[in-house]
């Protein structure tokens, strides 16, 4: 059931991806294709608030890549951050950072077991992890390097020295 709702960042819900068309189709490009993400499952909200009405989501994976892991842009989610259902085991996920995507609402449900909604959240922590992995996704790591403080002034100089400097 797709929401009728702005989803908040760091909500965790159902994404229905789709599928790979089949028999493939040469070239594919009103379809999904390999290696993008496929078929229905979680994801976390990084922004609900789009001005074109869709949704900021990083899915969620039940296999990490170690590879991925040590470079930071699979965030491992354990298992107690998630409700067990009749669709989703308990066991630890990984946020894939490097599969940022927008989706439409439309794509997007809240988790349910047996018809009943189960709201889920990452915590805040979590939620700064998995965007530090999209920052470095984005080959942007310089911006999560503390800043340079800025020197005060000595005795007798004006703050012209310390533009210069």
């Amino acid at each position: 059931m797709a929401l009728t709702y702005t989803p908040k960042v760091g909500e965790v819900l159902e994404c229905d991806f789709g599928d790979f068309m089949q028999p493939p189709v040469v070239p594919a490009v009103n379809a999904l294709m390999p290696p993008e993400i496929r078929k229905r499952r979680l994801v976390v909200v990084l922004n609900g608030k789009l001005p074109n009405g869709g949704t900021l989501v990083v899915p969620i994976s039940s296999s990490g890549n170690p590879g991925a892991v040590s470079r930071g842009v699979h965030v491992l989610l354990t298992t107690d951050l998630f409700p067990v259902t009749s669709f989703y085991d308990k066991c630890d996920r990984w946020a894939l950072a490097e599969c940022i995507t927008h989706v439409s609402k439309s794509r997007l449900s809240q988790i349910r077991d047996k018809g009943k909604p189960m709201p889920t959240y990452l915590p805040r922590d979590k939620v700064a992890d998995v965007q530090k992995a999209v920052v470095k996704t984005i080959s942007a790591s310089v911006l999560l390097a503390p800043a340079q403080p800025v020197a005060a002034p000595s005795a007798g100089q004006g703050l012209a020295a310390v533009k210069t400097a």
